[in-house]
């Protein structure tokens, strides 16, 4: 460090070009080398990274041989917020999201992030370094540190997996793990690169690279539906007396809008959404989205006879088939004697099936399985519903006639909805709905992406969105800590997309990895995000008052061991401490909309913004 003296930290390195390179191209020396090539080759323009000894030959050619471009390397406080960050960054863009880890220890520090974004069905492609498996070349620390099979650690939470055992293996292995990353259901993947084989001189020609646009290495083709089951949902759908269709991680694909749109129109269907997803118009007359926070809009549910999931992940429990209370299934307003309707089911979730955990719930009563990519299905299925609605047919005109009465349904519960805000608009602490409210007057006219929402208290009817893709849902696999890095991978392809970023999580999930808003700053990553902070692990706190009222003993005692107050943590300073800009604690209903107009222009002036609001619990 003594030659360092006159650096200014702060400055200095702010640029991460590399200097001192030949302006010609470097030959091939190494194995990482070759790596790097690669990664290249495949389009790979960000690599997530916490360091690592393990992949430190790699490291070295990524900067002295590859020059930091394409990929450039993203340096992360925590193995955690890298992988959030790449989970993030492919939601937002349909594409690989990548990361290099330290071998057993910091890849057991990710592992969370990796069932994030398995559960949540997105590509990644996580390189682990690891060995040497020649154990004369291992130091002290590679025998602690060092694995037989070290992909073993992550085999339940990847769709495949590998340790290599040679320069071309590891090559094909990278074209392999892509393939079956992207190939629907999507999923992450992983790849041991050994160290020994990154340090492994190597002369130009040694391992020459396959063509990762050749034919074998794409992803699969969507899988279409069997005819059979597309007329059979049509039969059901078209007859239905009161057909409800319930979108959710279809909400995801960016041009998904128009075509269920239409679909809903020709059968005049209600239509409903996971509250992790959105698909239709918010403001679209059939839309029946539920509610507001501490209800539960189940009467259309209940009403319906037929009901089509597209992409749902737990079609059991989206159709209400864990309310004990109602006999099995949520019959809502039809009462417990109704009969439950018929459910079809769109999606690739029996593909998606696994021997070690209970992700996608129980067996769902499907009447119809429609086993297809979810926008291939789709558009299947209404290719079909437009055949049979030419020439006005009879089961056309009862859904015109329907789509009347829905409309007046979503007319009166959109107005119920705005009651409930005006209700609570000057609430004190500041309630959820009034955040929510300031946050859309203050996102309406920019061109967002809402990167992500704190579920819990979004208040259904007040954001108005217009199509699919503004939205990119929870984590998938419900770990709290995912918000901070999955935030700013997202805003990184906001911000190459042109789009604001925004989003909203919750003090418990941003108390976890706080430190990825200095990768956000670093890189100049714009990002406004608001903290709904309750002080609390609200989601906990909630379930204490829950249990404490089934049991009779004083809820009051609910807050301990839940609420991170005495003292309160200075969100604001902690965002100020890494380099983003701080606003809050905000308090005061009437502080809140200037405080986020205030982000907003920072934000679009290149800044990092955390907004501190302090709300109500629920």
């Amino acid at each position: 460090m003594a030659n360092n003296d006159n650096l200014n930290y702060d400055t200095d390195f702010t640029s991460e070009i590399p200097v001192k390179l030949s302006a010609n191209r470097i030959e091939t020396e190494w194995g990482s080398d070759v790596l790097v090539d690669m990664l290249a080759a495949m389009g790979c323009e960000y690599l997530m990274l916490t360091p690592g000894s393990t992949y430190r030959g790699l490291h070295d050619s990524l900067i002295n041989y590859g020059r930091n471009h394409k990929p450039e390397l993203l340096l992360c406080a925590h193995e955690e917020i890298a992988v959030a960050m790449a989970h993030g960054y492919a939601k937002a863009t349909g594409k690989i999201g990548w990361v290099v880890l330290h071998d057993l220890v910091g890849v057991q520090h990710a592992l969370m992030s990796f069932y994030n974004a398995w559960a949540d069905r997105q590509p990644l492609l996580v390189l682990g370094g690891g060995g040497p498996m020649v154990p004369e070349d291992r130091r002290a620390i590679d025998w602690i540190h060092s694995a037989n099979a070290q992909s073993e650690l992550v085999r339940n939470y990847t769709k495949w997996s590998d340790d290599p055992a040679t320069l071309p293996a590891i090559l094909d292995s990278f074209l392999r793990a892509q393939r079956i990353a992207l190939s629907a259901p999507a999923g992450p993947t992983y790849v041991t690169i050994d160290t020994g084989l990154q340090e492994m001189r190597v002369k130009e020609g040694d391992c020459p690279l396959p063509d990762p646009s050749l034919p074998q290495y794409q992803p699969a083709p969507p899988i279409a539906a069997a005819a059979d089951s597309i007329s059979a949902a049509a039969d059901l759908l078209c007859e239905a007396k009161f057909p409800l269709i319930y979108g959710a991680r279809i909400g995801l694909e960016r041009g998904a809008t128009e075509p269920m749109k239409e679909l809903v129109e020709l059968l005049g269907a209600a239509y409903q959404e996971n509250g992790d997803f959105v698909c239709m118009p918010t403001a679209h007359p059939q839309n029946m989205n539920g509610g507001y926070a501490g209800t539960k809009e189940t009467e259309i549910r209940g009403m319906a006879d037929v009901i089509l999931l597209v992409d749902s992940a737990d079609v059991a429990g989206a159709t209400g088939q864990y309310d004990k209370a109602r006999g099995g299934w949520d019959a809502g307003a039809g009462g417990a004697d109704k009969i439950p309707p018929k459910i079809i089911d769109l999606s690739l979730n029996d593909l998606r099936i696994e021997n070690w955990s209970n992700i996608g719930g129980a067996i769902s009563p499907t009447e119809v399985q429609l086993l297809a990519e979810p926008m291939h299905g789709l558009n299947q299925l209404l290719d079909e519903v437009r055949r049979r609605a030419e020439g006005e047919p009879a089961w056309r005109k009862r859904a015109i006639e329907r789509t009347a009465k829905i409309s007046g349904m979503h007319d009166k519960l959109r107005a119920r909805q705005k009651a409930e805000f005006a209700r609570l608009h000057d609430q004190s602490p500041i309630a959820p709905a009034r955040m929510i409210e300031e946050l859309w007057n203050a996102m309406k006219n920019r061109d967002y992406l809402l990167l992500m929402r704190n579920g819990r208290s979004w208040y259904e009817g007040m954001w108005e969105f217009k199509e699919s893709g503004q939205f990119l849902g929870s984590n998938g696999g419900g770990g709290v800590g995912y918000g901070p890095g999955g935030a700013i991978g997202a805003a990184l392809a906001a911000r190459d997309r042109g789009k604001f970023p925004i989003c909203v999580l919750g003090d418990g999930d941003f108390t976890m990895g706080p430190a990825a808003l200095w990768t956000a700053v670093h890189y100049n990553i714009p990002l406004m995000m608001v903290l709904h902070n309750n002080n609390s692990f609200g989601n906990d706190e909630e379930h204490q008052i829950t249990l404490a009222e089934m049991r009779n003993r004083p809820v009051e005692n609910a807050w301990i061991g839940q609420r991170m107050s005495g003292p309160s943590p200075d969100y604001a300073a902690i965002a100020e401490g890494y380099g983003a800009v701080g606003i809050g604690p905000i308090t005061e209903p009437g502080e809140v909309a200037g405080a986020f107009e205030r982000a907003a222009k920072l934000v679009e002036g290149g800044g990092v913004v955390l907004v501190d609001v302090r709300t109500q619990l629920k």
